[in-house]
């Protein structure tokens, strides 16, 4: 019978093998500090400090950083709350800005106030600014494509 624990697998470009165990722990690291990384994220960009964070979680101080640094994968019911408190999506802390209502969810506030300006300017302004920011986008998206890197 063959022990699956043992089995390997080729995880990088020098051929080498590792252990499957291994493999699926550093999967299971960098899922844990990507979604650490991203609750830090949304924490700062709402100017909610850490201990105002661990109040809302009724967690202590040090359990709350301990989230944050990706050293404890914090609970479902957390992100939870964590995602109403900060404005985010849940599947943000996951997965990050995957839809057009993720997009627009997660940008709310600044689609707001945008969205207020241009209503005051005049047609032919708003027009204007419509053509440019169009140009813009489509810049960006040629600047940033991965046939560019290639």
């Amino acid at each position: 019978m063959q022990d699956l624990a043992v089995k390997c697998v080729t995880v990088n470009s020098a051929n080498q093998s590792v252990p499957w165990r291994r493999v699926v722990g550093q999967a299971m690291f960098i899922v844990k500090a990507h979604v650490a990384q991203r609750i830090r994220e949304a924490r700062e960009y709402r100017d909610i400090t850490q201990v105002e964070m661990a109040q809302h979680l009724d967690v202590a101080r040090q359990t709350y950083l301990d989230i944050e640094s990706g050293k404890t994968e914090p609970k479902v019911s957390s992100l939870a709350i964590i995602a109403d408190v900060t404005g985010r999506p849940l599947n943000w802390f996951l997965y990050g800005e995957s839809t057009r209502s993720d997009i627009a969810f997660t940008h709310r506030d600044d689609l707001n106030t945008l969205l207020a300006l241009f209503s005051q300017l005049p047609e032919s302004a708003r027009n204007l600014v419509m053509d440019q920011a169009l140009l813009l986008a489509q810049y960006m998206i040629n600047m940033t494509s991965p046939e560019r890197d290639q």
